[in-house]
C-alpha cells in the first residue's frame, strides 16, 4: 500500500520538478498535497466512488424529521448492547458486557420515555457495567437498547441508498430518494411510521437527511450506505485510501497537474498527459458495480 507522501514524491520525479536522487522540498511537497487532493474531489464529481462507499448506522429520534451530520450521531463501527433496569438519576449502567468499550466513548440509552440519551463514558465497571459522565434522565427499563462508538462519520459526499428498520434485530425495509421539491410538498412531514422516502440535501459544512414518516420511538433505525470524502491529511503518512489500480492513473495525472503549474517541457508534458490518460481510464473501467438484470418479452 502507498502512501500519500510516496505518489507525492513519484510525480514529482516523473515531472523532472525534483531529480530522481534529490530531496523533495517542503514547498514542493505542499504543492503535491494540494493537487492530490483537488484531483481526488475531482474524482467524486465525477461519481467515481466505488471504493470509497462505506456503511453506517444512524439511531433514529422520536418524531425527528431531519438529522445533521456532525451533530446528531451515524457511526460504522460500534458496539449494541441491552441494559439492565436503572433508575433516573443513576450514573452507572449494566450493559452485560463491557468488552470493547473505552473510555471518551459515546453512549446512547433508550429510556423508559421512549427517548435516546446520549452521553459519553466516563469509567468501566467491572466486567458489565460503565459509568456514565452523566446521571440517566429517566428510568430505564430491563432490556433497553445501547449503543456505543468512538467516532462519528464524515460528512458524506452523497448517500446511494437507506434502509429503515424497526430495530437493531429486525430485518431492513427498502426505503426511495426523492427530490427536493417532492420532499417539501410533503403535506404533514411530522407523520410518523415506517420511513420510507427521504432527501439528503449536501452543505458546505454539515449535510442533512430528511426522512419521512419520521420514527415513533427511539428503537428505530436508519442504515446508509455514503460516500466518503477522499482527503489527504496534512501530514501526507497516511494510506490513500484507493485500489492499487488507481496507482500509476493517480501518479502520472498529479505529475500532468504539477507540470502546468511548474512550467516543464512541453514534449514531457504531452508524454505526462498521455500516460495519465491511458491508466486514469483503465482504472475508470474497473470502477464498475456488477448488478443483475433480466430481459421480458412485451405484451401482445
Amino acid at each position: 500500500m502507498k502512501t500519500a507522501g510516496d505518489l507525492i514524491r513519484e510525480a514529482l520525479r516523473a515531472a523532472t520538478i525534483t531529480g530522481t536522487e534529490s530531496p523533495v522540498s517542503s514547498k514542493d511537497f505542499a504543492m503535491g498535497q494540494d493537487h492530490l487532493n483537488d484531483i481526488l474531489r475531482n474524482l467524486q464529481s465525477d461519481q467515481i466512488h466505488m471504493w470509497s462507499e462505506t456503511e453506517a448506522t444512524i439511531p433514529m429520534n422520536q418524531s425527528q424529521r431531519a438529522y445533521v451530520f456532525g451533530t446528531d450521531h451515524a457511526f460504522t463501527d460500534y458496539i449494541y448492547r441491552t441494559a439492565s433496569a436503572a433508575v433516573s438519576g443513576a450514573t452507572v449502567l449494566n450493559i452485560g458486557s463491557n468488552t470493547g468499550v473505552t473510555i471518551g466513548d459515546n453512549i446512547g440509552i433508550e429510556l423508559s420515555t421512549g427517548v435516546r440519551q446520549w452521553t459519553t463514558v466516563d469509567s468501566l465497571s467491572g466486567i458489565n457495567s460503565v459509568n456514565l459522565d452523566a446521571s440517566l434522565l429517566a428510568s430505564v427499563n430491563d432490556s433497553a437498547t445501547v449503543y456505543i462508538y468512538t467516532t462519528g462519520i464524515d460528512q458524506p459526499v452523497r448517500i446511494l441508498s437507506l434502509r429503515y428498520s424497526d430495530g437493531e434485530t429486525y430485518s431492513d425495509i427498502q426505503t426511495w430518494q426523492i427530490s427536493r421539491d417532492e420532499y417539501y410538498n410533503l403535506t404533514d412531514k411530522s407523520d410518523t411510521g415506517s420511513t420510507n422516502q427521504w432527501y439528503f440535501s449536501r452543505q458546505l459544512n454539515a449535510g442533512v437527511l430528511n426522512v419521512w414518516p419520521t420514527a415513533d420511538n427511539c428503537k428505530r433505525l436508519l442504515r446508509i450506505t455514503f460516500i466518503k470524502p477522499q482527503e489527504i491529511p496534512a501530514d501526507q503518512s497516511e494510506n490513500v485510501a484507493i485500489p492499487p489500480e488507481w496507482y500509476l492513473g493517480l501518479k502520472f495525472q498529479l505529475a500532468a497537474d504539477l507540470g502546468v503549474t511548474y512550467a516543464v517541457d512541453a514534449n514531457r508534458l504531452m508524454i505526462l498527459e498521455q500516460k495519465a490518460a491511458a491508466y486514469m481510464q483503465k482504472a475508470r473501467d474497473a470502477d464498475q458495480e456488477f448488478t443483475s438484470f433480466s430481459f421480458a418479452p412485451d405484451r401482445l
